[in-house]
């Protein structure tokens, strides 16, 4: 729980501030915990051994060899104990994704809520750890709203480059990540790489079109990508109408000492409309518009020839405005707008030594949020943390211990340490294991959202979590990847709703730290070896949880849930290129929810290139969604579309 203001005035005084932080000893002796590790000899930069590529190459992409988001800087993935997935660019434009939410559907173990195809929420969870509980990143910068929410429907998917998911908590290096991270990392022209864009135009059944258009160049020290495009619908579903149109730009400035900085900026606007016609017993319509605009900048530069910094700045200014109107006279029902404005800095020094790779960081953010949903006036968010991490690496084994330290000014303090272990047992057998303690960040609504049904808690405080995971990976007579990750999550102070028993408001509640629950279950993917052009993939993840000292309600809804994930990919090298994934989900939720879970969601993508000359190639393609009419949504309100066509052309210059 956190510290009543009296509690905090009799724990030992803050010692001093940095920046109008103040820093209680618990984070002095954190930092200079971190400040031990500055004592490591530094020799080699980093590389990623021959065994390493051997294992990797047989079924990873280049892009894939190497990950950022477990340790926060380069790693081989071979050396990450956390359960990683990464989504790459030619993986999104294979499966002719439109928006984050689209593109993380079939990743095995993780489950998106309130989908319905392009335009809707697509909020994430992982092993059904509930969509609060996830941390999304666009380059590092955290998206959460004060609800510790962020539709990934609304990202576009043109700028990426590639999506790392971590399945499971990644406090020591992320903070507020109970049941994982998604990190998404947009594109950049780097030193050497040639002009060109994308153009796109797709166009569906339902007046569903997306166009949209990238051009990048480079020309001496400065490179520039552009991007922009518009998403709209007519109504995928009854009666949902949306457009969105999105923005992104990045400058690059490079050195020839290497060093480079960033300046991007990501602008997304759009609305959408929920509406009961009145033939279908219903006066009214729900429409939400939204503005958000995020600017960053960064800085990477060699320090010497095994030091590298990494820095960057960033602002957010989001704008959210919904109202309730009746059809018949255009009546306001209702309507609430809500602004949330906030600022943050990151950085982080990399050393490499001859067996280290250490990484040592600060994160800071400070928040102003003020609306319809919160009492009168701006309401502060402010929140700091220090982290290091090394991974110590003797020929194929390697530990990484970790430990980070938040300080948030409504959640308390906490630390969050964490050891992970990898071993390449052979050139086709990858073993590894880890433990973490991670925590979950409350949402400003429960601190201060008090409204007719609900009545706020100040003193709640973070959930925690303490986290096993173990995991073996291995080629099997070089002809396919086997990949088994098994877990255990302990959780304790957890976040429950609890009634006030009021005889007078039956429904008044708030919400309490109570009780204890533990989460356990794995998953297990197949992947073959390219074979005449055909690559197939499967797999399941299951998880069941259990209350471990109450029982009146069961607090993740998605309580004992699985999934299971198919898709066979083909390419002739000749310019035919074609998927076909299916994906089903046992949700497992209370009856209320009234979710589907009759049949599996197919979809498929034929991709036919008719032009390809040195500096261009133009493609036709078609894409069928839910081609079996397939039911799987987690409630009533937000049922999935039924089968639907798409085409279109994409010319790359």
């Amino acid at each position: 729980m956190a510290k009543t203001a009296a509690e905090k005035c009799s724990f030992k005084t803050y010692l001093t501030s940095l920046g109008g932080f103040p820093i209680s000893s618990r984070g002095i002796a954190a930092i200079l915990f971190l400040c031990l590790f500055l004592i490591l000899d530094v020799r080699e930069a980093f590389s990623i051994s021959e065994a390493e590529k051997t294992f990797l190459q047989m079924y990873f992409k280049d892009e894939e060899l190497v990950v950022i988001s477990a340790t926060r800087s380069l790693k081989s993935i071979t050396r990450v104990a956390e359960n990683v997935e990464v989504v790459t660019k030619e993986d999104i434009e294979l499966m002719n994704a439109h928006s984050v939410a689209e593109a993380l559907y079939n990743v095995l173990g993780v489950q998106v809520a309130e989908f319905v195809g392009p335009g809707s929420e697509g909020l994430v969870m992982i092993h059904g750890s509930g969509f609060q509980r996830v941390a999304i990143f666009l380059d590092g910068v955290p998206l959460q709203t004060p609800s510790n929410t962020f539709p990934t429907g609304d990202l576009p998917v043109q700028m990426i480059e590639k999506i790392e998911v971590i399945k499971g908590p990644a406090s020591s290096a992320w903070g507020s990540s109970f049941g994982g991270v998604v990190n998404i990392i947009t594109k950049s022209v780097a030193p050497g790489d040639h002009a060109g864009g994308t153009g796109y135009l797709s166009v569906g059944e339902r007046s569903t079109s997306d166009a949209r258009a990238e051009i990048y160049g480079r020309r001496n020290n400065i490179g520039v990508y552009l991007y922009g495009g518009t998403l709209n619908s007519s109504g995928i579903v009854r009666n949902n109408a949306f457009w969105q149109n999105d923005l992104f730009s990045k400058v690059s400035l490079s050195s020839g000492a290497g060093a480079t900085i960033d300046f991007s900026l990501f602008y997304h606007k759009g609305n959408k409309v929920d509406y009961d016609e009145l033939p279908w017993g219903y006066d009214d319509y729900f429409a939400v518009t939204t503005e958000n605009i995020l600017g960053r900048v960064s800085l990477k530069t060699p320090l010497s020839d095994a030091v590298d910094l990494h820095a960057s700045a960033w602002a957010q200014s989001a704008r959210h405005f919904g109202y309730l109107n009746t059809v018949s006279t255009g009546e306001r029902l209702f309507s609430s707008s809500n602004q949330f404005d906030k600022y943050g800095f990151s950085g982080n020094l990399t050393y490499r030594a001859g067996i280290h790779s250490l990484v040592v960081g600060a994160d800071m953010l400070d928040g102003r949020f003020k609306g319809d949903d919160f009492p009168p006036g701006a309401h502060k968010q402010r929140k700091y943390a220090f982290y290091a991490n090394d991974t110590i690496s003797w020929k194929d084994f390697s530990v990484t211990p970790g430990l980070r330290y938040d300080h948030m000014n409504r959640g308390g303090e906490i630390m969050s340490p964490s050891i992970g272990v990898t071993y390449l047992a052979s050139k086709n057998m990858l073993l590894k294991a880890s433990v973490s303690r991670g925590f979950f960040e409350p949402a400003l609504d429960s601190f201060l959202a008090t409204n007719a049904i609900f009545i706020a808690n100040p003193d709640l405080g973070p959930e925690k979590i303490v986290s096993y995971q173990v995991g073996a990976e291995a080629n099997m007579w070089d002809a396919f990847r086997v990949k088994l990750v098994l877990f255990r999550h302990d959780v304790r102070d957890l976040i429950a709703e609890k009634s006030l028993d009021d005889p007078l408001q039956p429904d008044l509640h708030t919400m309490v730290n109570a009780g204890k629950m533990r989460t356990y279950g794995g998953e297990v993917g197949v992947r073959t070896k390219a074979c005449h052009g055909f690559i197939l993939e499967g797999g399941v993840s299951y998880e069941q949880q259990k209350n471990l000292n109450f029982s009146d309600q069961r607090q993740f809804d998605t309580s004992n849930s699985y999934g299971i994930n198919a898709a066979i990919s083909y390419n002739d090298g000749k310019g035919l290129r074609a998927i076909l994934k299916s994906h089903y989900l046992w949700w497992n939720l209370p009856s209320f929810w009234e979710a589907g879970y009759d049949g599996v969601i197919a979809d498929f993508n034929i991709i036919k290139e008719l032009i390809k000359k040195k500096e261009m190639a133009f493609d036709i393609f078609l894409t069928g969604h839910n081609i079996f009419n397939g039911k799987s949504f987690n409630n009533s309100f937000y049922p999935n579309p039924s089968r639907w066509l798409e085409a279109g052309v994409r010319c790359k210059f």
